[in-house]
């Protein structure tokens, strides 16, 4: 799965690092109660899920598998350079699509929709994040991928 995942998420990233104007939002500096650039030895309960690129994958045990109201698969913490620096979380289903979507535009605001069939979405943040929220209508998956740009710009 990291493996489809990973070549977009690049891209995201990418386009995330280029200017947007009207897409800056206030948002915690992290996520569940983890700062952005907190180093791995720092924290408990983090198993392994995909150490195979500069980005290193963790699940944390014990966590809540829901975003609002949408059931998740699976969430995965990336870090790079050993600094926490993003998150992946995936879903199955276009009510857990739906539901993700709610949650996000109810914490975050309105936002610009990326492309013409309303499945995917971005937020950037005064503080550094950027979020994209993408469902595959095909696949019937989907997922947000939260990341610092602050950790993403550094050599």
């Amino acid at each position: 799965m990291f493996k489809r995942i990973l070549p977009n998420l690049f891209l995201t990233v990418l386009v995330f690092l280029l200017p947007q104007s009207g897409w800056t939002i206030e948002a915690p500096n992290g996520f569940r109660g983890i700062t952005w650039g907190t180093p791995l030895s720092k924290l408990t309960g983090m198993i392994v899920a995909d150490d195979s690129g500069q980005v290193k994958y963790y699940r944390r045990s014990g966590d809540s598998l829901s975003l609002g109201e949408a059931e998740l698969k699976r969430i995965s913490y990336g870090f790079y350079r050993d600094k926490f620096y993003s998150v992946l979380i995936e879903f199955e289903g276009k009510e857990n699509f739906e539901k993700a979507k709610t949650h996000l535009l109810a914490t975050y605001g309105e936002t610009a929709k990326i492309g013409s069939t309303g499945t995917s979405y971005r937020w950037r943040t005064a503080n550094g994040t950027s979020i994209n929220l993408k469902y595959s209508e095909i696949a019937r998956q989907g997922h947000v991928f939260l990341f610092s740009r602050i950790i993403a710009e550094q050599p």
